[in-house]
Protein backbone atom coordinates (compact mmCIF):
# COMPACT_ATOMS: atom_id res chain seq x y z
CA UNK A 1 0.00 0.00 0.00
CA UNK A 2 1.09 3.39 -1.25
CA UNK A 3 1.27 6.40 0.93
CA UNK A 4 1.45 10.25 -0.04
CA UNK A 5 3.77 12.65 1.91
CA UNK A 6 3.69 16.42 1.47
CA UNK A 7 5.92 19.12 2.96
CA UNK A 8 5.30 22.06 2.87
CA UNK A 9 8.10 25.37 3.56
CA UNK A 10 7.22 28.75 3.92
CA UNK A 11 8.98 31.01 1.68
CA UNK A 12 9.98 34.58 1.97
CA UNK A 13 12.05 36.86 -0.64
CA UNK A 14 10.23 35.71 -3.80
CA UNK A 15 7.17 36.33 -6.06
CA UNK A 16 5.54 34.39 -8.37
CA UNK A 17 3.17 34.78 -11.26
CA UNK A 18 2.25 31.30 -11.71
CA UNK A 19 3.28 27.73 -9.76
CA UNK A 20 6.79 26.36 -10.60
CA UNK A 21 7.26 23.01 -11.01
CA UNK A 22 11.40 22.43 -10.25
CA UNK A 23 11.44 18.94 -10.82
CA UNK A 24 9.19 15.75 -9.84
CA UNK A 25 7.38 16.22 -7.13
CA UNK A 26 9.27 19.56 -6.31
CA UNK A 27 6.46 22.80 -7.00
CA UNK A 28 7.03 26.50 -5.58
CA UNK A 29 3.30 28.07 -5.31
CA UNK A 30 0.92 30.52 -3.29
CA UNK A 31 0.11 29.08 -0.19
CA UNK A 32 -3.63 28.17 -0.15
CA UNK A 33 -5.39 30.64 2.76
CA UNK A 34 -6.06 28.55 5.98
CA UNK A 35 -3.94 25.60 4.21
CA UNK A 36 -1.50 25.18 7.27
CA UNK A 37 -4.08 26.70 10.32
CA UNK A 38 -6.55 23.79 9.19
CA UNK A 39 -3.87 21.47 10.30
CA UNK A 40 -2.31 22.91 12.73
CA UNK A 41 -3.70 26.38 14.71
CA UNK A 42 -0.56 27.44 16.27
CA UNK A 43 0.94 27.67 12.18
CA UNK A 44 0.62 31.37 12.45
CA UNK A 45 3.48 31.88 15.48
CA UNK A 46 5.85 29.27 13.64
CA UNK A 47 5.73 31.68 10.41
CA UNK A 48 7.84 34.37 9.84
CA UNK A 49 7.00 37.44 10.10
CA UNK A 50 4.20 39.43 8.26
CA UNK A 51 3.64 35.67 5.86
CA UNK A 52 0.84 36.52 3.59
CA UNK A 53 0.88 40.00 4.24
CA UNK A 54 3.29 41.05 1.83
CA UNK A 55 4.30 40.54 -1.50
CA UNK A 56 7.17 38.53 -1.26
CA UNK A 57 5.70 36.10 1.61
CA UNK A 58 3.17 34.16 0.25
CA UNK A 59 4.86 31.01 -0.52
CA UNK A 60 5.28 28.09 -0.19
CA UNK A 61 8.28 24.96 -1.55
CA UNK A 62 5.48 21.82 -1.78
CA UNK A 63 7.27 18.27 -1.80
CA UNK A 64 5.53 15.28 -2.65
CA UNK A 65 6.30 11.86 -2.36
CA UNK A 66 4.45 8.65 -3.18
CA UNK A 67 5.81 5.83 -0.73
CA UNK A 68 5.82 2.48 -0.44
CA UNK A 69 5.33 0.44 2.13
CA UNK A 70 7.71 0.75 5.09
CA UNK A 71 9.41 3.32 3.42
CA UNK A 72 11.05 6.20 5.62
CA UNK A 73 9.56 9.78 4.23
CA UNK A 74 12.21 11.46 2.08
CA UNK A 75 14.83 14.42 4.14
CA UNK A 76 12.73 17.13 3.30
CA UNK A 77 14.93 19.62 4.92
CA UNK A 78 17.82 18.53 2.45
CA UNK A 79 15.90 18.58 -0.38
CA UNK A 80 13.93 22.15 0.38
CA UNK A 81 17.70 23.57 1.20
CA UNK A 82 18.69 22.05 -2.54
CA UNK A 83 15.50 23.94 -3.97
CA UNK A 84 16.54 27.59 -2.13
CA UNK A 85 19.94 27.32 -3.32
CA UNK A 86 18.78 26.87 -7.18
CA UNK A 87 16.61 29.49 -6.65
CA UNK A 88 19.44 31.95 -5.02
CA UNK A 89 21.51 31.03 -7.65
CA UNK A 90 19.16 31.80 -10.57
CA UNK A 91 17.60 34.89 -9.33
CA UNK A 92 19.73 36.64 -6.85
CA UNK A 93 16.64 36.70 -4.31
CA UNK A 94 16.97 37.46 -0.98
CA UNK A 95 15.31 34.22 -0.22
CA UNK A 96 14.81 31.88 2.69
CA UNK A 97 12.90 28.93 3.76
CA UNK A 98 10.94 27.53 6.88
CA UNK A 99 11.95 27.89 9.98
CA UNK A 100 9.66 24.98 9.85
CA UNK A 101 8.74 22.81 7.58
CA UNK A 102 4.75 21.30 7.68
CA UNK A 103 4.78 17.44 7.11
CA UNK A 104 1.85 15.72 6.15
CA UNK A 105 1.14 12.16 5.60
CA UNK A 106 -1.79 10.67 3.76
CA UNK A 107 -3.48 14.22 4.44
CA UNK A 108 -2.77 14.06 7.94
CA UNK A 109 -0.45 16.30 10.24
CA UNK A 110 2.69 13.87 9.78
CA UNK A 111 4.85 16.43 11.86
CA UNK A 112 6.81 19.72 12.61
CA UNK A 113 10.69 19.67 11.63
CA UNK A 114 13.38 22.26 11.08
CA UNK A 115 14.62 23.94 7.95
CA UNK A 116 18.45 23.87 7.91
CA UNK A 117 20.05 26.76 9.08
CA UNK A 118 21.80 27.97 5.96
CA UNK A 119 18.46 27.44 4.24
CA UNK A 120 16.23 29.18 6.62
CA UNK A 121 18.15 32.50 7.11
CA UNK A 122 17.48 35.54 5.16
CA UNK A 123 20.48 37.09 3.62
CA UNK A 124 20.58 40.92 3.27
CA UNK A 125 19.60 41.84 -0.67
CA UNK A 126 16.19 42.54 -2.39
CA UNK A 127 13.47 39.79 -3.19
CA UNK A 128 12.79 38.98 -6.68
CA UNK A 129 10.58 37.26 -8.98
CA UNK A 130 10.37 33.79 -10.29
CA UNK A 131 8.68 34.22 -13.44
CA UNK A 132 8.17 31.87 -16.95
CA UNK A 133 11.69 32.69 -18.02
CA UNK A 134 13.23 32.20 -14.79
CA UNK A 135 11.44 28.75 -13.54
CA UNK A 136 12.89 26.58 -16.72
CA UNK A 137 16.67 27.54 -15.53
CA UNK A 138 15.76 26.79 -12.15
CA UNK A 139 14.77 23.74 -12.58
CA UNK A 140 17.81 23.04 -14.77
CA UNK A 141 20.00 23.78 -11.47
CA UNK A 142 18.23 22.03 -9.27
CA UNK A 143 19.03 19.07 -11.06
CA UNK A 144 22.68 19.91 -11.54
CA UNK A 145 23.09 20.47 -7.89
CA UNK A 146 23.17 17.08 -7.32
CA UNK A 147 26.51 16.70 -9.38
CA UNK A 148 28.09 18.34 -6.54
CA UNK A 149 28.02 15.24 -4.29
CA UNK A 150 30.57 13.39 -6.25
CA UNK A 151 32.64 16.67 -7.09
CA UNK A 152 34.41 18.09 -4.33
CA UNK A 153 35.51 21.32 -5.50
CA UNK A 154 32.01 22.62 -7.54
CA UNK A 155 30.85 21.26 -3.69
CA UNK A 156 33.51 23.71 -2.05
CA UNK A 157 32.52 26.37 -4.68
CA UNK A 158 28.63 26.03 -4.20
CA UNK A 159 28.73 26.14 -0.03
CA UNK A 160 31.29 28.86 0.28
CA UNK A 161 29.42 30.87 -2.45
CA UNK A 162 26.48 30.12 -0.59
CA UNK A 163 28.31 31.40 2.72
CA UNK A 164 29.39 34.66 1.34
CA UNK A 165 25.67 35.86 0.94
CA UNK A 166 25.90 36.48 4.98
CA UNK A 167 28.95 38.08 5.45
CA UNK A 168 30.34 41.63 5.52
CA UNK A 169 33.88 42.41 4.09
CA UNK A 170 36.72 41.49 4.24
CA UNK A 171 35.04 37.47 4.81
CA UNK A 172 32.86 38.05 1.93
CA UNK A 173 35.50 38.27 -0.92
CA UNK A 174 37.42 35.42 0.59
CA UNK A 175 34.73 33.44 -0.12
CA UNK A 176 34.13 34.58 -3.69
CA UNK A 177 37.67 34.28 -4.13
CA UNK A 178 38.00 30.95 -2.52
CA UNK A 179 34.96 29.64 -4.36
CA UNK A 180 35.88 30.59 -7.68
CA UNK A 181 39.25 29.05 -7.35
CA UNK A 182 37.67 25.73 -6.25
CA UNK A 183 35.46 26.10 -9.09
CA UNK A 184 38.14 27.07 -12.31
CA UNK A 185 41.36 26.93 -10.62
CA UNK A 186 44.31 29.27 -9.83
CA UNK A 187 43.95 31.26 -13.49
CA UNK A 188 39.95 31.65 -12.30
CA UNK A 189 39.69 36.00 -13.31
CA UNK A 190 40.33 34.98 -16.87
CA UNK A 191 38.52 31.56 -17.11
CA UNK A 192 35.78 33.42 -15.44
CA UNK A 193 35.86 36.04 -17.82
CA UNK A 194 36.19 34.12 -20.81
CA UNK A 195 33.40 32.01 -19.48
CA UNK A 196 30.36 34.76 -18.99
CA UNK A 197 31.56 37.19 -21.74
CA UNK A 198 32.14 37.10 -25.48
CA UNK A 199 35.58 38.82 -26.48
CA UNK A 200 35.46 42.56 -26.28
CA UNK A 201 34.99 45.20 -23.98
CA UNK A 202 32.61 43.50 -21.69
CA UNK A 203 34.98 40.80 -21.24
CA UNK A 204 38.13 43.14 -20.34
CA UNK A 205 36.09 44.75 -18.07
CA UNK A 206 35.18 42.00 -16.32
CA UNK A 207 38.15 40.63 -16.36
CA UNK A 208 39.39 43.63 -14.68
CA UNK A 209 36.74 44.08 -11.64
CA UNK A 210 37.74 39.70 -10.71
CA UNK A 211 41.74 40.45 -10.90
CA UNK A 212 40.86 43.13 -8.68
CA UNK A 213 39.17 40.56 -6.41
CA UNK A 214 41.91 38.05 -7.05
CA UNK A 215 44.50 40.44 -5.73
CA UNK A 216 42.82 40.98 -2.48
CA UNK A 217 40.66 44.11 -3.09
CA UNK A 218 36.88 43.95 -2.15
CA UNK A 219 34.74 42.58 -4.54
CA UNK A 220 32.68 44.64 -6.23
CA UNK A 221 29.43 44.34 -7.54
CA UNK A 222 29.76 42.70 -11.13
CA UNK A 223 32.67 40.58 -9.38
CA UNK A 224 29.92 39.48 -7.14
CA UNK A 225 27.33 38.40 -9.88
CA UNK A 226 29.97 37.24 -12.07
CA UNK A 227 30.68 34.35 -9.05
CA UNK A 228 26.62 33.83 -8.97
CA UNK A 229 27.02 33.47 -12.58
CA UNK A 230 29.73 31.07 -13.03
Amino acid sequence: ERRRYVALAPLVGLSLSRPAELATGVVIRMLVSGELAGHWPESRRLLPPAFGREPDRHCVIELRRDLAAGEEPPDAAAEVADVVSAVRLTTAAALAAGPVLFELLDGQPFGISPALPIAATQPPGEPSRLDAFRAPIAAEVLAALGDADGDPELAEALDRWELSLFQNEPFRSEQLRAALGALLGETWPMRCAVLLEEPGAAREELHGHLVGLAEGGPASGPAVEAARRA
